[in-house]
């Protein structure tokens, strides 16, 4: 099943996760919480590492939406560690925080997105969730042409 957690900017669907994670026995991903300055970092779930993902200015190799700025190479990170861990490795979840406007653009994690979404076939043992913004649920399902899905807030994870 393809899960979508939607939820509405600042409303703790990334702080959901991190507690959700711990209540099963075998989720993957990535997740992207807000380090002590409010910056976003990429926690990979299996291995529990950080990497920075947001600075705090434009920079070379830096990808702008808004106000906001992340690295690039980290997005790298994330693409190839969401891509090996769905081909190479067993879950329960494979979690992908999040799917926003730069994945619309196929920047950010879209090609990881794009690959795992393709190349998913509904299974009771194997589930995806997909973090998404409320208001661009819409947009990210017909983006990626999502067929079959199930849409869950963070007071009701799986």
């Amino acid at each position: 099943m393809i899960y979508i957690l939607a939820g509405d900017i600042r409303t703790g669907k990334t702080s959901a996760l991190m507690d959700w994670v711990p209540t099963w026995d075998n989720v993957k991903g990535i997740l992207c919480p807000d380090d002590e300055n409010e910056c976003k970092y990429l926690y990979n779930i299996a291995t529990e590492e950080k990497f920075p993902l947001e600075i705090s200015e434009k920079i070379e190799n830096t990808i702008s939406v808004g106000n906001f700025h992340f690295l690039e190479d980290t997005f790298k990170i994330a693409n190839f560690l969401l891509v090996r861990t769905f081909d190479e490795y067993d879950f329960e979840f494979l979690v992908l925080d999040e799917l926003g406007k730069l994945e619309l653009k196929n920047e950010g994690i879209h090609l990881a997105a794009k690959y795992i979404i393709d190349n998913y076939q509904s299974n009771d043992l194997k589930n995806i969730l997909l973090v998404v913004r409320t208001h661009l649920v819409k947009d990210i399902i017909a983006h990626y042409g999502i067929r079959s899905f199930q849409i869950v807030a963070s007071e009701s994870l799986p």
